[in-house]
C-alpha cells in the first residue's frame, strides 16, 4: 500500500498455508487528545494484488479482496503536527507487519503499522512457486481496516486499549533514514503502551512490561498477580472478534497502581475478522485449524486459538465454570447493537457496501458467545495446571464428599494467591506444579470420586502428604521430588529458546521440568488432549504398480509421557499392479517418565508375497502371471518395548499369523504346493531391534526420511533393523523353525562441491529349520535389488549389498520448489538353498537422476539399468 511519489491519486499494489472485572471507564479507551486532523488526504486503495477471476475465488475464496481493491480516501500523517509532532526512532514488527516507532515530545510513544502485511518467513527456495503464491494470496483473509474496527468493542468491555487511525505515512525528510521504506505507505498509527523513564505513561499507568518480563515475575514471585477476570473479558473478545494471533507478543501488562495486579493491554489487532475461504483453505483446514473462517458460526476453538491455547492454560487456570459465564453474559450484554454500529461507523465510507454482512455476522455470533466461551472453558477445563512460584509456597488441596476438590496456594507468609474449587464433572486431572523453594503441600479429604491429582514439587526440600481417601483407597494423589531434591532442569532447550526468541508465539508460557525418556532428560513436549490427522502417501514398488495409502492417526497425550501417552493409527493402501489391499492398525501405548511402551501391529495384507519361482538364484527368468501369487496374510504381533530413542526400540512378543494362498489354475504355486500353501496358521514370538542415529533425543534432527533434505547434513548418519523370530511346533506348524534377518544403512555427506552423500546398505535373512514359503529369504525389488521383481529370488539364506552416490545439482522454482540431482546405484544380492548359492551374484546397476518436491526424499527417480527387460526404471523416492 505504497503511494506513488509523484502522484497524490494512486491505487497500491499488492498465513502460511500447507495442503470479568471491567477496568473503569476512565482508564478505558485511549483516543489519543494529543492527534489533530490532517491539512491533507489522497484516494488509495489498500492493495491491487488480490483480483482473482472466478476458478481462483472457488480454490482460494473471495475473503476480504473486493474490499483491499477499493479506492479510499485517507489522511495524510502530519509529522509535525500530531501529537505536538512526531520523531521516528526505531523500525520493527513482526513477521507481517512492518511498523515504526515515533516519540512524542512529552515522551509518550507511537508506533505505524502498515496495512498490507509483509508474506510470512518462508525458505528462500519457495520463491517462485505455487507455495509462495499462495501464502502471498493468503493475506486477502485479513481485513485490510481491522484494526480499526476493535476498539470500539473493547472500549464497551471496559478495556486498557489503544485507538489506531487510518492514515498514509508522507514522503517527508522528516523520516531519516525510515523514508525509503515508510514513505507513502498507508497504515494505522496509535499510541503504543508504554511507560518511558522520562515522560507520559499510555493511561497513566504505573508500570508496564512484556509478557516474557511477566512470566519471569509470576514465576518468582507469589506476590505478582494477574488480573485474570479482565484478562478473560479480553480473550473472550478475541473469540467473538475472530481475532487467531493472540499469543503472549500480543499483550502489555500495566499497573494502574503501585504494588497492583498486571492489568492485560491487548494489542495489534490486524487479524480482527480473519477469515481463510476456498476449497483449498477447507483442505488444508483439515491438517491446520487455524485457518480460521470468520462467519456467523465460530470455527473450531483449537483453531482460533491455536497459538494461545498454552498462554489461557497458565493465565485463566484459577476460574471457574461460573466466572466464565458470568464474563461471557456481561460481554454479551455490554456488546449492543450500539457498538457494533460503532465500530463498523470507524470504516472507510467506502467500504459501507460490506458493513451491514459484516455487522449481521457479529451479531450471531455476540448470540452464541457463551455457549462457545463455555466449550472453550470445558476444553481447558479437562486437564488443569496450577504453578507455584520459586519462592516457599504451601498448598492445601482438599477432596469434599461431592467428588469436588478445592487447591489453595499461597507464600511462606501465608497470603493467598491462587484458590479454586473443581468439579469432578469438569475436571478429569489436577496438576501442581511447586517448582523452587522449600515448598509444602497437603492433600486431605475423602470422597468416592474424586479428581485425580498430582503435586510436583521441584527442586529445593519438599513436604508432600497426603492423607485422603476416594474409593476408599488411600495415597491416591501423586506426588512427585518429595525431600530434598535438587539438578531439576525447567528451563529451554537451545532450539526452543531460539524459535521463541525469534518469534514471540513460540514463548512456553508454564514452567515444566524436563521429563525421562530415552535414557536422559528431554523438554516437556505436549501432555495433554487428543489429536486427529489424516494419514496419505503413494510409494512405487517392481510388481506392485502405485501404491497409495490413506488412514487416520489419533494421539492422545499424557503427564510426563513422551512423546505421547497413546497412539492408535489405521490406513489402507491398494496396489494398482496386483489389485489387492494391506489394512494396517497400529497402537502404542506409553508410561509416565518410562522409556518402557507397549506397542502392536496388526493388518491383513495381499502384497506380502506376489510372486513364487521357487528356491535358488537359478530360477527362470519369464514372463506372464504364471509364477504370481494371490495370497492373504492376516497377523498380529503385540509387544512390551523399550525405547532407545524418538525411532530406536527393542521390542519383545508374541507374533500370530494366519495365511491363505489361492489355489487358482495354471499357477507354478498351485503345481508345485511348497510348504504353506493353502490354509496356514502359526504362532511364536518375535525380537526386534530398530536403532536411528538420523533423529536426536527429541525427534526433530536430522531428516530421517529425507537423507540431506536439510541445508546442512551430518557428516555420517545411518539405522539398523534386526529381527529374529522362532516358531514352534504347533497350529500349522508342522516342525519348529526360527529366522533372523537384519539391514544397516549408512550415510556419508562428502564435504565437496554440492554436498553429495554416499549411501551404503547391507542386510540378508537366515532361516533354520522346515519354514513356509512365504517366510522365504527373498530378494528382489527396492529393499535389496531394485532391477528385478520384489520376490525374484528366494532361498532359506540371502544377502544383499547396495551403493549408491546421490549428487545434488540445483534447486529452483516451478510451481513446487523443485530440486534435481544425479544418483548412480550397485546392487549386489544373492540366495542360499541348503548352504550353496548356485548362480552366483545377481548384479544390479543403473545411473540416472530425481527431481525432488520440496525436498529430495519426496522425488521422482529415473534409472537407465542393467537389466535387458527393463533398461528404464521409474520409481518414487530413493530406495533407502
Amino acid at each position: 500500500m505504497r503511494l506513488s511519489p509523484t502522484r497524490n491519486r494512486a491505487h497500491f499494489g499488492g498465513l502460511a498455508l500447507v495442503f470479568s472485572v471491567a477496568v473503569p471507564e476512565s482508564t478505558g479507551a485511549q483516543n489519543s487528545s494529543r492527534s489533530t486532523v490532517s491539512r491533507d488526504s489522497v484516494t488509495v486503495s489498500a492493495s491491487d494484488e488480490f483480483a482473482a477471476g472466478g476458478f481462483h475465488r472457488f480454490l482460494l475464496g473471495d475473503t476480504y479482496r473486493d474490499l483491499w481493491a477499493t479506492p479510499l480516501r485517507a489522511p495524510v500523517l502530519d509529522l509535525r503536527s500530531f501529537a505536538g509532532g512526531l520523531k521516528p526512532t526505531k523500525s520493527g514488527g513482526g513477521k507481517q507487519t512492518t511498523s515504526l516507532r515515533f516519540v512524542a515530545p512529552d515522551g509518550a510513544e507511537y508506533v505505524f503499522r502498515s496495512v498490507e502485511k509483509q508474506v510470512l518467513t518462508l525458505p528462500k527456495y519457495f520463491d517462485g512457486t505455487i507455495v509462495k503464491d499462495i501464502v502471498m494470496d493468503a493475506r486477502s483473509a485479513a481485513h485490510p481496516t481491522a484494526p480499526i474496527a476493535a476498539p470500539a468493542f473493547l472500549k464497551a468491555a471496559g478495556l486498557l486499549h489503544p485507538s489506531p487511525r487510518l492514515y498514509v505515512m508522507p514522503d517527508d525528510p522528516a523520516l531519516g533514514e525510515f523514508r525509503k521504506d515508510f514513505a507513502n505507505l498507508l497504515g494505522t498509527i496509535e499510541e503504543y503502551p508504554a511507560k518511558p523513564e522520562q515522560g507520559a505513561a499510555f493511561a497513566g499507568v504505573s508500570a508496564m512490561i512484556d509478557s516474557d518480563v511477566l512470566l519471569a515475575l509470576i514465576n518468582a514471585d507469589p506476590r505478582q498477580i494477574v488480573d485474570a477476570r479482565t484478562l478473560l473479558t479480553a480473550r473472550l473478545v478475541d473469540m467473538l472478534l475472530g481475532d487467531n494471533d493472540r499469543h503472549a507478543g500480543q499483550w502489555k501488562w500495566a499497573r494502574l497502581r503501585p504494588g497492583g495486579d498486571w492489568t492485560p493491554i491487548p494489542r495489534d489487532r490486524d487479524k480482527v475478522f480473519l477469515s481463510y475461504e476456498g476449497f483449498l483453505m477447507k483442505l488444508g483446514r483439515m491438517r491446520m485449524p487455524s485457518l480460521v473462517k470468520f462467519d456467523s458460526t465460530y470455527s473450531p476453538v483449537e483453531g482460533l486459538f491455536e497459538n494461545a491455547i498454552d498462554f489461557d492454560r497458565r493465565m485463566l487456570s484459577g476460574l471457574d465454570r461460573l466466572q466464565w459465564d458470568q464474563a461471557a453474559t456481561r460481554l454479551t450484554q455490554a456488546i449492543t447493537d450500539d457498538v457494533i454500529n460503532t465500530s463498523m461507523a470507524a470504516m472507510p465510507a467506502e467500504y459501507a457496501a460490506s458493513i451491514p454482512e459484516l455487522s449481521a455476522k457479529l451479531r450471531e455470533r455476540r448470540r452464541g458467545l457463551r455457549a462457545e466461551a463455555l466449550d472453550y472453558y470445558d476444553e481447558l477445563a479437562e486437564t488443569v495446571d496450577i504453578h507455584g512460584t520459586d519462592a516457599d509456597d504451601r498448598a492445601t488441596i482438599v477432596r469434599s464428599r461431592d467428588g469436588f476438590v478445592e487447591v489453595r496456594l499461597m507464600s511462606a507468609a501465608g497470603a493467598p494467591y491462587f484458590s479454586r474449587r473443581f468439579n469432578p464433572e469438569e475436571t478429569k486431572e489436577i496438576r501442581v506444579y511447586l517448582h523452587d523453594g522449600n515448598d509444602n503441600a497437603v492433600v486431605s479429604g475423602e470422597a468416592d470420586r474424586s479428581v485425580k491429582v498430582r503435586v510436583i514439587g521441584g527442586n529445593g526440600t519438599n513436604t508432600l502428604i497426603d492423607s485422603s481417601i476416594v474409593g476408599g483407597d488411600r495415597n491416591t494423589a501423586r506426588l512427585y521430588d518429595e525431600g530434598s531434591v535438587q539438578g531439576i532442569y525447567e528451563g529451554q532447550d537451545s532450539a526452543s529458546k531460539a524459535r521463541s526468541d525469534d518469534n514471540p508465539a513460540y514463548l512456553p508460557f508454564d514452567k515444566r521440568p524436563w521429563v525421562a525418556a530415552y535414557g536422559d532428560f528431554v523438554p516437556p513436549s505436549r501432555d495433554h488432549g487428543v489429536t486427529i490427522t489424516p494419514i496419505a502417501g503413494l510409494r512405487t514398488g517392481h510388481g506392485l504398480g502405485l501404491v497409495p495409502r490413506i488412514g487416520l492417526v489419533r494421539y492422545a497425550y499424557g503427564f510426563n509421557r513422551v512423546p505421547y501417552a497413546s497412539m492408535l493409527a489405521a490406513d489402507v493402501a491398494y496396489s494398482t499392479a496386483v489389485q489387492g489391499f494391506e489394512v494396517r492398525m497400529r497402537g502404542d501405548k506409553r508410561f509416565q517418565s518410562s522409556s518402557l511402551h507397549l506397542p502392536f501391529t496388526a493388518g491383513m495384507s495381499q502384497l506380502e508375497v506376489v510372486e513364487f519361482r521357487g528356491f535358488g538364484n537359478d530360477v527362470p527368468d519369464l514372463r506372464g502371471d504364471f509364477y504370481d501369487v494371490r495370497q492373504r496374510q492376516y497377523s498380529f504381533f503385540p509387544a512390551a518395548a523399550r525405547s532407545l530413542g524418538p525411532k530406536s526400540d527393542v521390542s519383545l512378543g508374541p507374533i500370530v499369523r494366519y495365511t491363505t494362498t489361492d489355489s487358482a489354475a495354471n499357477r507354478f504355486i498351485s503345481e508345485q504346493r511348497p510348504y504353506g500353501f493353502g490354509e496356514f496358521g502359526q504362532t511364536g514370538v518375535r525380537l526386534k531391534l530398530a536403532y536411528d542415529t538420523r533423529f536426536d533425543q527429541t525427534g526433530s534432527a536430522a531428516e530421517a526420511d529425507a537423507p540431506f533434505s536439510t541445508e546442512e547434513n551430518p557428516p555420517v548418519w545411518g539405522w539398523l533393523d534386526l529381527t529374529g523370530s522362532l516358531y514352534p511346533a504347533m497350529w500349522d506348524a508342522e516342525s519348529a523353525y526360527r529366522d533372523v534377518s537384519g539391514t544397516a544403512a549408512g550415510y556419508l555427506t562428502i564435504p565437496v562441491f554440492t554436498r553429495p552423500v554416499l549411501a551404503l546398505r547391507a542386510g540378508g535373512k537366515k532361516l533354520f529349520g522346515d519354514f513356509p514359503y512365504f517366510d522365504a529369504a527373498f530378494i528382489g525389488g527396492g529393499g535389496s535389488l531394485r532391477t528385478e521383481y520384489r520376490q525374484r529370488y528366494a532361498g532359506d539364506a540371502s544377502l544383499f549389498g547396495t551403493a549408491e552416490l546421490r549428487v545434488p545439482i540445483a534447486k529452483f522454482a516451478f510451481v513446487l520448489p523443485l530440486d534435481v540431482g544425479a544418483l548412480g546405484f550397485v546392487d549386489m544380492a544373492r540366495v542360499y538353498v541348503d548352504g550353496e548359492s548356485r548362480g552366483g551374484w545377481h548384479r544390479g546397476t543403473g545411473a540416472g537422476f530425481w527431481v525432488g518436491v520440496v525436498n529430495p526424499a519426496t522425488n521422482v527417480n529415473v534409472t537407465y539399468t542393467n537389466h535387458p527387460d527393463r533398461k528404464v526404471q521409474v520409481s518414487l523416492g530413493f530406495a533407502f
